[in-house]
């Protein structure tokens, strides 16, 4: 009886240490490593990315049901074995890279060395001309 409680503890245990990383899981999280992904080590760690990722997050607790926070981060983490976690996590990725190129100077700062700058969250309406991708921004 005691060997199969000592295996069942075990088990649990396993099972416990690998769930834990897939529920604790925060958005952040999955912002900044698309960032990396997509941008590199330098892009993705600078101040001004930050910046990017807790407005994106502060969106995302805004327009997310509390339910789905904790269940998406984790299912996301399923998408190189589900086709709909690989579906939502693409699109999550898509939005995520464009949003952010329109809201920095990204690409010229990665091609000349320029500091990185977050112009806030990218809108037509309040700021039609703050378009870091087009040529005459400076």
């Amino acid at each position: 009886m005691r060997r199969r409680a000592l295996l069942a503890g075990g088990l649990g245990a396993v099972a416990a240490a690998v769930a834990l990383p897939l529920v604790t899981r925060r958005i952040e999280d999955e912002l900044r490593r698309i960032l990396r992904d997509g941008f590199g080590d330098k892009i993705a760690g600078n101040p001004e990315a930050a910046v990017f990722i807790v407005d994106v997050a502060a969106i995302w607790n805004d327009t997310t049901p509390p339910a789905q926070r904790i269940t998406k981060p984790t299912t996301w983490m399923l998408s190189p074995l589900l086709p709909g976690p690989r579906a939502e996590r693409a699109g999550l990725e898509e939005a995520v890279i464009r949003t952010f190129l329109r809201a920095t100077n990204a690409v010229r700062a990665h091609e000349t060395g320029e500091p990185l700058v977050y112009l806030g969250m990218p809108d037509p309406y309040a700021r039609p001309c703050a378009n870091p991708l087009s040529a005459m921004w400076l």
